[in-house]
């Protein structure tokens, strides 16, 4: 056996060594995915066994908070569709990510526009400033969210 063939042969062993550690290192990140997804399903479950407790009374504080949490276990279902998507080995799915923001912005406004309208109710004051710069901000992120999926469903999309 020449030295080039002993080279040849070490450098195949080599190859063979690292295409089973990645095969090992593939199937752990499988198994984490497949947890991950796992614990998201039980945490939306969760919610939203929590939010028919909180549901009692169909006072509009109630009513608020299921409507809350729901939105919640929607954000919940898009992370775990996500997760679903890289299992099934498809391309990243960045779209996800801008809906779980869309819907997270929406959530978080009318979380603040019902804060503030039962604290106006009680107290008689208008609006705080903080709250308005703070609608503003998640308004402005709504739009620009919007406009990121706008541009990527105008992208041609390579397969």
């Amino acid at each position: 056996m020449t030295p080039d063939q002993r080279s040849e042969e070490g450098e195949d062993k080599y190859k063979l060594r690292l295409k089973s550690i990645r095969v090992v290192i593939l199937r752990i990140d499988d198994l984490i995915h497949i947890m991950v997804a796992f614990f998201l399903l039980l945490a939306g479950l969760f919610v939203i066994v929590k939010s028919l407790f909180v549901l009692r009374s169909f006072e509009s504080p109630a009513i608020l908070y299921f409507i809350n949490d729901m939105l919640f276990v929607i954000i919940i279902l898009e992370l775990l569709w996500t997760v679903l998507a890289y299992l099934k080995r498809k391309q990243f799915p960045i779209v996800s990510f801008i809906f779980i923001g869309i819907i997270s912005s929406i959530r978080r406004i009318l979380m603040i526009e019902a804060q503030t309208s039962f604290s106006f109710m009680k107290s008689g004051e208008g609006l705080i400033n903080k709250e308005m710069i703070e609608l503003g901000v998640y308004a402005i992120m709504i739009l620009i969210l919007a406009l990121s999926y706008y541009l990527l469903a105008k992208v041609p999309h390579q397969e």
